[in-house]
C-alpha cells in the first residue's frame, strides 16, 4: 500500500490499533478520535471487554480479537502497536510486510537479531515505521535542542528518571516485574541523548540491579558526556524527569518538561510550558511549577482508589506544601478534560502520532525514530547490561 499523493485531498488516514491496553487507550486512542487526519479503521485486542468498552465511547469500524485480519484489511493504513513487548518486533515486521505504515510502542525489540530483522522489514517495504520515542516531540526538549546546536562541542548532560511504579516494580506477578527498566523505559532516554547529540556513544557503563534501579554513563567521540539515573526510587509526589545541558558559559535546565530555566544564550529567557492537552495551562503559565507539583498531588489525594492502594503498600502520599505563601489554591481547580487520565506534563504523545501520519499523507519522510533508532536504543541497553554485568565499560559502535 503507497500512501496518497501529496495535494491530491488524501482525506484522512485509517489507523488500526493492535492491542489497547492503558497507556494506548489514555493517549494514542484520544489523539486519533480527536485528529483531523485520523480515523480510527479497527481496534484489536484479546480481551473482549476492552474492545466493548471503546466499541461503545468511540466512532470504531469495528473490532477483533484477531490482529491478522486487521493486517489483511485492504483499508488499514496505519497500525499502531501497543501489546506488550515481546511481540513489538513480530507484529511489526508482519505489518510492514502487509504493506501498512507501523507506529510502534517501545522498545522496538529485545534482541539485537530482533533489531536486524526489523530493520531489513522496513527496508524491503515502501511503508515507514515510527517506535514511539516521544520525547523527540516534547515541546520543551524541541526547544532545548534549537537552542544547543548554537553551542559548540562537548556537551555534559545530567538526566534522571526515578519514579515508583508500582504496578509494573512491586507486583511480583506482573509482566515487568522481571524485565529490566533499562530496556523498557531507559530506551526513551537513549534513543533522546541520540537525537539530542546526533550520535551514538563509543563507550558506556552501568552500575546498580538488573531490573529496577541504576546509575548509567555515555561516553561520546567528541567529548561529550551523559550521566543518567533510572530507576524506580522515590516518591509518588515528586516529578519523574529532570534534564540539565551543559556547553561552554551556557545551561539548559528542564524540570518535568514544564519548567525550562535558559542560562548564557543571549536574548533567551526561561519558559514554562503547559501540560498535556493543556489541561490548566494558563494556571501553569502564571504560577509555574509549583502549581504543577501541587495540583498534582492534590489530583492523587483525590483517587480513593490510588490513596487505598498507596496505604496498602505503605507508600506515603502527602500534599505538596511550600516553604513560601502560594497564590493560588490547588483545591480550587477541578479537571477540564474529563478523559484525562492524570495530570501530565507535554511528552510529545500527540505531536509524533501526528507528524506521522501526517507524512504518511503528504509522501514527506517521517522525523520519527525508525528502525535503526530504534535498533540503537536497544543495543545500547543490552550493552549497558552487559556492563553490569562484567562491571567494567562496553565499547559500542553502530
Amino acid at each position: 500500500m503507497t500512501p496518497p499523493d501529496p495535494g491530491q485531498g488524501a482525506g484522512r488516514a485509517q489507523i488500526a490499533f493492535v492491542g489497547a491496553g492503558g497507556f494506548i487507550s489514555a493517549f494514542h486512542l484520544l489523539t486519533a478520535r480527536d485528529s483531523d487526519a485520523m480515523e480510527i479503521r479497527t481496534i484489536a485486542d484479546l480481551d473482549e471487554s476492552i474492545l466493548e468498552k471503546h466499541s461503545s465511547r468511540l466512532a470504531v469500524g469495528y473490532t477483533t480479537t484477531d490482529y491478522e485480519r486487521v493486517l489483511a484489511d485492504p483499508e488499514v493504513d496505519i497500525v499502531i502497536i501497543g501489546t506488550k513487548q515481546d511481540l513489538h518486533s513480530r507484529i511489526i515486521i508482519e505489518s510492514l510486510d502487509a504493506g501498512k505504515w507501523v507506529h510502534c510502542e517501545k522498545p522496538m525489540a529485545e534482541t539485537r537479531e530482533e533489531g536486524a530483522a526489523v530493520i531489513a522489514a522496513e527496508d524491503r517495504n515502501p511503508g515507514r515505521l515510527s517506535i514511539g520515542f516521544n520525547r523527540r516531540f516534547a515541546p520543551a526538549y524541541a526547544e532545548a535542542k534549537r537552542l544547543m546546536q548554537s553551542t559548540g562541542r562537548p556537551w555534559f548532560i545530567d538526566y534522571r528518571l526515578m519514579a515508583p511504579n508500582l504496578n509494573k516494580e512491586k507486583a511480583t506477578r506482573e509482566y515487568y516485574a522481571k524485565r529490566e527498566r533499562i530496556l523498557y523505559e531507559g530506551t526513551h532516554i537513549l534513543d533522546l541523548m541520540y537525537w539530542l547529540l546526533e550520535a551514538a556513544p563509543q563507550r558506556v557503563f552501568m552500575t546498580g540491579d538488573r531490573c529496577f534501579n541504576n546509575c548509567c554513563l555515555l561516553e561520546y567521540a567528541d567529548g561529550s558526556r551523559v550521566s543518567f539515573l533510572c530507576g524506580s526510587m522515590g516518591s509518588h509526589c515528586f516529578g519523574k524527569e529532570h534534564m540539565d545541558l551543559f556547553a561552554e558559559y551556557t545551561t539548559i535546565s528542564i524540570d518535568e518538561f514544564v519548567d525550562m530555566k535558559v542560562r548564557g544564550f543571549k536574548g533567551e529567557y526561561d519558559r514554562v510550558f503547559p501540560p498535556y492537552l493543556g489541561e490548566h495551562a494558563e494556571a501553569v503559565r502564571r504560577y509555574g511549577l509549583d502549581f504543577y507539583e501541587t495540583y498534582k498531588v492534590d489530583r492523587m489525594l483525590r483517587d480513593r482508589s490510588l490513596v487505598d492502594f498507596c496505604d496498602e503498600m505503605k507508600v506515603v502520599i502527602e500534599e505538596v506544601r511550600r516553604p513560601t505563601e502560594q497564590a493560588f489554591d490547588a483545591a480550587d481547580y477541578s479537571p477540564v478534560h474529563p478523559d484525562l487520565w492524570s495530570f501530565s506534563p507535554d511528552k510529545g504523545w500527540v505531536q509524533s502520532i501526528e507528524h506521522f501520519v501526517q507524512c504518511y499523507l503528504t509522501g514527506e519522510t517521517p522525523q520519527n525514530a525508525d528502525a535503526r533508532a530504534g535498533a540503537i536504543s536497544t543495543d545500547l541497553a543490552l550493552a549497558l547490561l552487559q556492563s553490569l554485568e562484567s562491571g567494567q565499560p562496553v565499547g559500542f559502535s553502530v
